[in-house]
């Protein structure tokens, strides 16, 4: 009686029986033996067993040891076929192949785990520190702040602004068409007139475009500057500013100084939320360690009071409140001696002209179409008196000699005008003392000596951080938060600022004479290096500019200077090398030194250029 197929199946443990009964062993014979050789000798080679992992070993070991024997099982002479690979070959690798898809399986969700939690982690806190901002800005005619409160001490001002020059005009615009109400307070609303401030550099002019105050060099015959021609011993070098990646409109402009102001503040007070005053602060208002506003003495001699939040302190070179805010250590290496000359075509149209005459240098730059401005540096805080003549004397016999031919007879004509005029160069660091509800901005916080021209660029680049700072908070009455959190403006400033200044007091003393041989004969090196055109050029008026404020680039530069000199003195000196470097060290170093090397060259290692502003409730 024949078995049915279920029973060997319920014989071996309910495991089913293969799919084809196993074949029986042929008979070895000499015949079989040569088949099987030609056989192979036809088939391709087997594929090399894969390298098992030790737990697909102990599996497969494991699969092998415990498995039933199979049933001898009688059937039919099968016909002549392809001798099979061993099952168990393939079975262990279909195990591995699963065991490591497991292990790919188990590492991916692990991974993406990871990556989850990392992002909610990074978005809780990105949630907590926006808190405090409103997600858009404060809408225009109003502060933003939550029902209730008010914008000010006096419920109508957002920021006060003491002075209107420069950087307190554009400020205001700034902080005005953002939103805020803004309080400015000036001490003379007249157009001034003075003999600084009158180049604004390209870096600058960025600045200017940033902010929407472009169209405040127009209308005033300013006059469009394209780089600098220094002048030296009878030979000259023109150097371009490096304006191949800008638009056409980009360029530096010189200008009336007082017409530039009169344009900004006009543009400030078109704004509705920005209120502009004539008055005198004469001081701080404040109340346990925090400003709350200022008194002030208006034209008509009324004394009064105005509260805000913010009190921005931009009130200039002479600035009387500066002591409550800093510590200034202000420096008057030279003074200014500054001339108009008429209807004069300088030798380089549209270039500002540096003449290094001894003892010091000589500006020329034009501030219309008809004027040019002459500023004679005369070291010192001692000049000669215009009232008996002597200066008159001094600029036809010292400083007349010096400059180019071309505009020879101009100059002596603008000095028989008798229009001359003095003005002292101040340099100061910044050195803030962090005090709630109060800032100092512009000349007031920061000076730098005027022969680059760099004045207007930091103060306009400072607005440009500020406003990004301020411009996401919905309020500002928590003094102390907002004075922890403004901390970071000292260093974001940091790299444009410092950059400018050290330039301006490094060339300052590079391009003076100097009874000392190394230095003079780095100031003959530093003319030299700059006509030579190409990367040595285009480097340092980046520089200059403030088209490329890096530090390390200016020093790089600078050192370049001194290295490129040092074969002018290697004989007959003893050791020139070491006098040559000291020297560059004796210059460079001190400025560095001052506006501070941590910030200046490793602004991301200071805790508060991380700062987030903190809730102000």
């Amino acid at each position: 009686m024949r078995r049915s197929r279920a029973e060997p199946a319920m014989k071996t443990g309910g495991r089913s029986p293969p799919l084809l009964p196993p074949s029986p062993p042929l008979p070895i014979n000499r015949n079989n033996l040569e088949a099987s050789a030609r056989l192979r000798l036809l088939l391709p080679p087997p594929p090399p067993p894969l390298p098992f992992s030790p737990l697909a070993r102990r599996r497969l070991a494991a699969t092998r040891i415990g498995a039933a024997p199979r049933p001898q099982q009688i059937s039919p002479p099968p016909r002549a076929e392809r001798p099979r690979r061993p099952h168990h070959h393939w079975c262990g690798m279909a195990e591995v192949a699963a065991g490591a898809g497991q292990l790919i399986g188990v590492a991916v969700a692990t991974l993406l785990a990871a990556i989850f939690l990392a992002a909610a982690l990074l978005g809780s806190r990105r949630r907590r520190r926006r808190a405090p901002l409103a997600g858009k800005p404060a809408a225009l005619g109003g502060c933003g702040v939550a029902d209730g409160e008010g914008c000010g001490g006096d419920g109508r001002t957002d920021v006060i602004v003491v002075g209107a020059g420069v950087a307190g005009s554009a400020l205001a615009y700034t902080l005005g068409k953002d939103g805020r109400r803004v309080h400015v307070i000036e001490r003379d609303l007249t157009e001034p007139d003075r003999i600084v401030g009158e180049l604004l550099q390209p870096g600058g002019y960025l600045k200017l475009i940033e902010l929407g105050l472009e169209d405040c060099v127009q209308e005033i015959d300013a006059q469009r500057v394209l780089g600098y021609a220094l002048f030296k011993d009878g030979k000259d070098t023109k150097l371009s500013y490096p304006l191949e990646k800008f638009h056409s409109d980009v360029a530096g402009r010189s200008f009336h100084n007082g017409r530039f102001i009169q344009r900004m503040r006009q543009k400030a007070a078109s704004l509705p939320n920005v209120q502009l005053d004539q008055g005198t602060v004469t001081s701080l208002v404040e109340e346990d360690g925090t400003v709350k506003g200022v008194k002030y003495k208006t034209k008509s001699g009324e004394e009064l009071k105005a509260y805000a939040p913010l009190t921005i302190v931009c009130d200039g070179c002479f600035s009387n409140l500066r002591r409550a805010l800093c510590s200034p250590k202000v420096d008057v290496p030279s003074c200014f001696v500054g001339l108009v000359l008429e209807n004069c075509q300088l030798p380089h149209a549209n270039h500002g002209h540096v003449v290094l005459a001894n003892p010091s240098p000589i500006l020329f730059y034009p501030i219309s179409s008809t004027e040019v401005r002459c500023l004679v540096d005369v070291p010192g805080q001692k000049v000669p008196s215009i009232a008996n003549g002597e200066m008159a004397k001094y600029l036809k016999t010292v400083v007349a000699p010096q400059i180019p031919p071309e505009i020879y007879d101009s100059f002596i004509a603008a000095i028989d005008k008798g229009s001359i005029r003095t003005m002292p160069n101040r340099s100061m660091p910044a050195a803030p003392h962090p005090t709630p509800g109060a800032l100092l901005m512009g000349d007031a916080f920061n000076m730098r000596h005027p022969l680059t021209g760099g004045g207007m660029t930091v103060a306009l680049s400072d607005i440009v951080v500020l406003r990004n700072l301020l411009k996401p908070l919905r309020n500002l009455h928590d003094a102390s938060a907002l004075c922890k959190y403004l901390e970071s403006f000292y260093t974001l400033r940091k790299p444009v600022a410092s950059t400018i200044n050290t330039l301006a007091g490094a060339l300052y003393k590079v391009f003076s004479a100097s009874p000392d041989q190394a230095r003079n004969e780095m100031r003959q090196a530093c003319f030299d290096y700059l006509s030579l055109g190409g990367v040595f050029s285009n480097g340092p008026i980046a520089l200059l500019s403030g088209l490329n404020p890096r530090p390390l680039s200016l020093v790089a530069h600078f050192f370049a200077v001194a290295i490129y000199g040092v074969g002018r003195l290697m004989l007959p000196l003893p050791s020139p090398k070491r006098m040559w470097i000291g020297s560059a060290c004796g210059i460079i170093f001190p400025i560095i030194k001052a506006e501070g090397v941590r910030q200046m060259f490793f602004p991301a290692t200071v805790p508060a250029y991380y700062r987030a502003p903190r809730p102000m409730e």
